[in-house]
């Protein structure tokens, strides 16, 4: 009877053991996590742009014709650097995702339109479904026109991997961060794993 109490103790020990060092991991991995996308954010806030042939408006989800809050806040710091002069045209760049019923890029023209920036200005990019096509992409529509400089414009969390990526295809660009919200900090976690995959994949310049 005290062998059966003592080993259902030791289990029980075991078992508290086991549960605070997952507990530790998880809670320890979180706040790595948080602290890195905080990180993120502060580092795309720092980037300051240079007066360039191009803005680069890296897409986001759009609903119809209504761009997400991420994304109308992009394609307002694009409006901004144009109408200050930063930038003499714009390049939209977004494929249509399978929640979408149209490109991001037609949205993001269209917005762009409505808001007082010639359509003569603004070339699009429809085809692109992540980051590295977003710059890629956008780098060809670059050499087809005649850009030489690029502002990369895209949310503050995402701005230092779409700026490593610039540099990995040697596109000469400065960013612009569009700020984001306490509603967007989920966002910015889930950059923390896109910003890991992209250096271990070679899609992204070390910093």
């Amino acid at each position: 009877m005290r062998y059966a109490k003592a080993v259902r103790f030791l289990m029980l020990i075991g078992s508290l053991i086991f549960a605070v060092v997952i507990l530790t991991t998880v809670f320890g991995t979180t706040v790595f996590v948080e602290q890195f996308a905080q990180h993120l954010r502060r580092a795309g806030r720092r980037e300051r742009p240079a007066v360039s042939d191009t803005g680069i408006v890296l897409g986001a989800y759009t609903d119809g014709y209504r761009p997400s809050l991420p994304l109308r806040s992009r394609l307002h710091s694009a409006i901004h650097l144009y109408r200050h002069g930063v930038v003499r045209t714009l390049i939209v760049s977004g494929g249509q995702g399978e929640d979408e019923i149209v490109t991001e890029s037609r949205s993001m023209k269209r917005f762009l339109a409505l808001n007082g920036i010639p359509p003569e200005v603004i070339f699009e990019d429809r085809t692109s479904k992540d980051t590295w096509e977003n710059l890629r992409n956008s780098q060809r529509v670059m050499n087809a026109v005649g850009l030489k400089t690029a502002v990369i414009i895209t949310s503050d969390y995402h701005l230092p991997r779409a700026l490593a990526v610039a540099r990995r295809l040697d596109i000469q660009a400065t960013g612009f961060a569009a700020h984001s919200t306490r509603r967007e900090f989920h966002s910015a976690m889930r950059e923390v794993f896109a910003h890991i995959q992209y250096t271990l994949r070679g899609r992204q310049s070390l910093f």
